[in-house]
C-alpha cells in the first residue's frame, strides 16, 4: 500500500513552459515542409537529369547510325558518278555509245494558238538548250 502522507505530490503548473506554443508548432511544421520540398525537388531534378541522359544516349546512337548510312550513300554516289562504272552498267544493259555524226537534234518550232474564250488549258513549249 501507498501511504499518501509520506509521498510528496507535486502538481506542475499548466503554462507556457511545458507546452509548445502555436508559433513554435507552426515553425516546426514549416521546417519539415521545407525539408520535404527540398527532397522532392532534388528527386525531381535527378529524374530530369536521368531522362536527359537517356535521350542523349539515344541521340548518339541514332547519330552513329546516320553517319554509317551517310558513308554508305556517299560511297554509292561516288561509284554511280564514276564514268567507268556508268560505261560498265551501260554495256551490261546492252547499250552502246552513240556516234556523234549519226545523232541529229531536232529543233521544234513554237506554234502560237490564238486564245479563245473556249480554251480551258493551253500548253506552251519550253525551249531548252540541248547542246550542253
Amino acid at each position: 500500500m501507498v501511504d499518501c502522507h509520506s509521498q510528496k505530490l507535486s502538481n506542475r503548473p499548466v503554462g507556457a513552459d511545458d507546452r509548445a506554443t502555436l508559433s513554435e508548432i507552426a515553425r516546426w511544421i514549416t521546417v519539415g515542409a521545407l525539408f520535404v520540398c527540398l527532397i522532392v525537388g532534388y528527386a525531381w531534378s535527378q529524374n530530369k537529369i536521368l531522362g536527359i541522359h537517356y535521350q542523349m544516349e539515344q541521340l548518339k546512337t541514332e547519330s552513329a547510325e546516320l553517319r554509317e548510312v551517310n558513308a554508305a550513300l556517299r560511297a554509292e554516289y561516288s561509284s554511280l558518278i564514276n564514268p567507268e562504272s556508268v560505261e560498265s552498267k551501260a554495256s551490261e544493259l546492252g547499250l552502246v555509245a552513240s556516234n556523234q555524226v549519226e545523232v541529229k537534234i531536232l529543233d521544234s518550232v513554237r506554234r502560237e494558238v490564238p486564245a479563245s474564250g473556249r480554251v480551258v488549258v493551253q500548253s506552251n513549249l519550253q525551249r531548252k538548250n540541248l547542246y550542253e
